[in-house]
């Protein structure tokens, strides 16, 4: 097992550096405000105003906060439980963009948040899952590229996100 994760640390080690050798002042700005827009809170006042501005169904908003609280909850577990430092803090020729929200890497909350938004909001307006399934790259790339997640961890999250989202489709029976 340790031989495996070796090999995952390598390659996660490979792809971070091919992100951070590319920064540029451009990349640098838009990819801290793609990650910025990964931030939870946000998600949560698009669903109110979504829900306030269309009257999307009481069953929409029930899934959502379900989805949103099982990658919460989560989220939270897996981290306490495997402590993993982030790139910056085990590389020191790492250079963090933005300071993280907390200490450690695995999984990334942002992009299972994002995940579970762009399922969610995918659900109810299918003709922008293209942008949905675009933003939620963009956010798990900036994560990497920002010095503070690296590629497994963003994976996981992205796994995070639909878990999140099929239990709340088994709890609340939607969609029908």
């Amino acid at each position: 097992m340790s031989e495996m994760l070796v090999r995952l640390q390598r390659w996660d080690e490979k792809w971070i550096w091919k992100l951070v050798s590319g920064r540029t002042e451009r990349l640098n700005r838009f990819m801290k405000l793609m990650s910025s827009l990964g931030d939870g809170y946000l998600y949560v006042l698009a669903a109110l105003a979504v829900y306030g501005l269309t009257g999307l169904s009481v069953e929409w908003m029930l899934f959502t906060v379900i989805a949103f609280s099982v990658e919460l909850i989560s989220y939270k577990l897996i981290k306490s439980g495997t402590t993993r430092p982030r790139p910056f803090q085990k590389n020191a020729d790492i250079v963090n963009l933005v300071i993280p929200p907390d200490q450690y890497s695995f999984p990334s909350g942002h992009t299972a948040a994002a995940t579970v938004a762009a399922v969610a909001f995918g659900m109810m307006f299918p003709v922008a899952i293209p942008f949905l399934a675009g933003f939620v790259v963009l956010v798990a790339v900036s994560r990497v590229y920002l010095g503070v997640h690296y590629p497994t961890d963003v994976l996981v999250g992205f796994a995070l996100g639909l878990f999140s989202c099929g239990v709340a489709s088994l709890i609340t029976g939607f969609p029908a």
